[in-house]
């Protein structure tokens, strides 16, 4: 039977196997302390909402990304000795963007690809969105949005309560 357990242990599984990823957290982001420069790179997931229907449990979630935004210095000299890139910048935004959204892109592949198609279905398209200074510190990346569909195994009789039960009458379940 799948249980919150399990699909959270899913998510912490996929996202420390990537080695993009150093941290997993769950629930709420403000919990967590940002301040440690031993988390990052950091996937976090938030439950937003669990729709229960016959069969399937759908979960909504949002799965952030983020690393810290730092200052770019001039570390190389000479002609052959220099990183060229097609953007000037202060800081490697770019790249953490970059790295967040093809990390982000992994792991919902990974889900979109998962062998046993009975437990983790990505239902319709998802929503990436970058993000910068979005929390009390220097951090970016990027956030996605998305449905992903559970079976929901659990029988009528899981609890001993009948419709003569539920009415005062005897238990016949």
């Amino acid at each position: 039977m799948q249980t919150f357990y399990s699909f959270t242990n899913f998510f912490n599984n996929v996202c420390l196997a990537h080695p993009n990823i150093t941290t997993f957290t769950l629930g709420d982001i403000y919990n967590i302390d940002m301040s440690k420069q031993t988390l990052f790179p950091l996937a976090h997931l938030i439950v937003n909402n669990v729709a229960i229907d016959s069969g399937i449990m759908t979960y909504n979630v949002t799965l952030l990304v983020m690393d810290r935004v730092q200052d770019i210095t001039q570390d190389s000299v000479g002609p052959y000795n220099t990183l060229v890139k097609n953007y000037k910048d202060v800081t490697n935004i770019l790249d953490v963007w970059n790295t967040s959204l093809m990390t982000i892109n992994d792991v919902t592949s990974y889900i979109y690809r998962n062998p046993d198609a009975y437990s983790y279905n990505v239902i319709g398209s998802s929503l990436a969105t970058p993000f910068d200074e979005r929390f009390d510190n220097l951090l970016a990346g990027f956030s996605i949005d998305m449905n992903v569909a559970v079976g929901n195994e659990n029988p009528i009789c899981a609890i001993s309560l009948s419709d003569t039960l539920a009415n005062g009458g005897d238990n016949v379940c």
